[in-house]
């Protein structure tokens, strides 16, 4: 049986891990800015290469790390790569006057947070489900639910933190909270059983219909991306809002996917899983051509919410 102890340490690596996550878009804003890093819009998409790469190596690789290692070690090797991408981002802060030196750091960041994500997460997800035998699913659900919290709360730290005069606070925030996981989680068993292939099996084989599945799952990681990379880019640039209506947004975003994944677990008698693909996909490609659709710039937003409220009038 787990203590409380595990089953809190557990969760807020949850949560720590969503702030984290999300610090880098979260900071998008800075990272461009002229008078910060200067990155490119290339630069800044470029930037996030390294952190799919070893997100998916290592969550690939997580498996048999934990078989060989235990789940414990692979636990707090995350960590540790997390903490490294967020002391990575602040000392790149110094270097903000070259920035060949500064993108180098900010790569290496975000390649070390990738790690930390693809060790992290699935190992979470294994203790999650093990120290809650009897209510695995709800378990697994309060732990993303708790993620899914923590990449809501990254922009709002960045907008407060910007507000105070110094943007870093939140990876410094990071690095605090996952230094004092890694502490706690020194001296605590987080044993799970590592499930193996029984003796004398064949491996199942992958049916047609995974890849099908497969490949909607990496369109909406595009459709995601979109969202919640470059949306605060995409508000400051093009709609020429403020840096907090920006974060806001991302905040609301995040928010909002959180929720989601609660409603849609919650109301899954009613409203099966099948009905959510076939219907959900539609509705965001909707919604992804209205936003196209909408107007830039101040002026142009006063002037295409004037002919609205024109059109929406009733009439006698």
């Amino acid at each position: 049986m787990a203590t409380k102890a595990e089953i809190n340490t557990v969760y807020a690596a949850g949560l720590v891990q969503g702030i984290a996550l999300v610090t880098f878009p979260a900071a998008s804003t800075i990272l461009t800015s002229p008078s910060q890093y200067g990155l490119s819009n290339t630069q800044y998409g470029f930037l996030f290469l390294p952190q799919v790469v070893t997100a998916i190596t290592t969550s690939v690789l997580g498996g048999s790390l934990a078989a060989r290692f235990g789940t414990k070690r692979v636990f707090l090797a995350g960590l540790v790569a997390d903490l490294t991408s967020m002391a990575l981002l602040i000392i790149s802060v110094f270097f903000t006057s070259s920035q060949p030196v500064a993108y180098g750091l900010l790569l290496a960041a975000t390649a070390c947070l990738g790690a930390g994500f693809g060790l992290t997460v699935p190992v979470i997800n294994t203790l999650t489900a093990a120290f809650h035998p009897g209510r695995a699913d709800a378990s697994v659900l309060v732990l993303n639910a708790l993620l899914g919290l923590g990449t809501t709360l990254a922009p709002v730290f960045v907008a407060i933190f910007v507000g105070l005069g110094f943007w870093w606070g939140l990876p410094v925030l990071s690095s605090v909270l996952l230094l004092a996981l890694i502490a706690v989680s020194a001296g605590l068993p987080l044993r799970a059983g590592t499930p193996g292939a029984a003796p004398g099996r064949r491996t199942a084989r992958i049916p047609a219909l995974f890849w099908v599945f497969a490949a909607f799952a990496v369109l909406y990681g595009f459709c995601e991306t979109m969202n919640g990379n470059w949306s605060q880019l995409d508000m400051t640039s093009g709609l020429h809002a403020s840096a907090t209506q920006a974060s806001l947004a991302l905040t609301a975003f995040w928010g909002m996917a959180t929720v989601g994944r609660l409603l849609f677990a919650r109301t899954g008698r009613w409203f099966p899983p099948q009905r959510t693909y076939h219907t959900l996909p539609f509705l965001l490609a909707i919604m992804f051509v209205v936003i196209a659709l909408l107007p830039t710039g101040t002026r142009h937003w006063a002037s295409w919410l004037s002919r609205w409220r024109g059109w929406a009038a009733p009439r006698c």
